[in-house]
């Protein structure tokens, strides 16, 4: 029953991520390796359910009105999210940047919120959930505040390619200390052509997502560092309007 899900899930994830462009069963099939018959009742069950329609025979299926229905009913963390909208919304005019709101589940890293003004990249977010907490500036800030215990968990799922954005010659878990110490993280990746840079963002002193921004790597030196302060300011005024002080005086 699980597997059914788990491929249940994983085709509607792929389809409603690829639309309006749709996508054919032998796509899909291929794509997470079951066999064609089983992919083709999966679909069936999804469109009869409407959150799937066929475009046409030939082309395939995207998604349908019961999935636009349930996306837009779904309320996570509106607090978090009415608060920084705003203010990702403006970094990113600000700097011509793009700009995101992350949080940590797992090992995964999922983007809350995300607005990019930059004329000069091209970001799609082509997953619901990236595996990449060692590969980006948000997911180094998410792994450097987790708790102690799920460290180990998190060390060994990643694998030692994914770490990249660290120092080969120094441990792990002191370079993420170190991130978690100084609250930033902020340099210049040229395999991906960005500068980039995250903050954290808490609620009552408690850590609860992170800020991450990046900028075309060769802006970065003329710019980066007040980008980099324009990022850890909206951190911040996020972090204010998500907290509760109770004081009396």
């Amino acid at each position: 029953m699980i597997k059914v899900l788990d491929k249940t899930f994983a085709i509607l994830e792929a389809v409603v991520l690829n639309s309006p462009h749709p996508l054919r069963i032998s796509v899909l099939a291929e794509r997470f390796g079951i066999n064609t018959g089983t992919c083709a009742r999966i679909i069936r069950e999804l469109s009869d359910a409407g959150y799937l329609i066929q475009v046409s025979r030939q082309d395939g299926y995207a998604a349908g009105p019961r999935a636009l229905a349930f996306a837009n009913a779904v309320s996570y963390k509106p607090a978090l999210l009415e608060a920084a909208r705003p203010v990702a919304d403006g970094a990113a005019r600000r700097f011509e940047a793009s700009v995101l709101l992350a949080e940590r589940q797992g090992g995964l890293r999922y983007i809350l919120y995300h607005r990019n003004e930059s004329p000069r990249l091209a970001i799609r977010l082509s997953e619901l959930a990236f595996r990449d907490l060692f590969d980006t500036a948000t997911g180094l800030m998410l792994a450097a505040f987790a708790p102690e215990e799920e460290l180990p968990a998190l060390l060994d799922s990643s694998g030692g390619e994914r770490f990249r954005l660290l120092d080969p010659a120094r441990g792990i878990r002191e370079q993420l200390a170190e991130i978690r110490e100084a609250k930033s993280v902020v340099f210049a990746d040229p395999a991906r052509g960005q500068g980039i840079a995250a903050f954290p963002v808490f609620r009552n002193g408690a850590f609860l997502a992170t800020l991450g921004g990046s900028i075309p790597f060769d802006e970065y030196a003329e710019r980066g560092a007040a980008f980099a302060e324009g990022l850890s300011r909206a951190a911040s005024e996020i972090s204010k309007a998500v907290s509760i002080i109770n004081t009396a005086g």
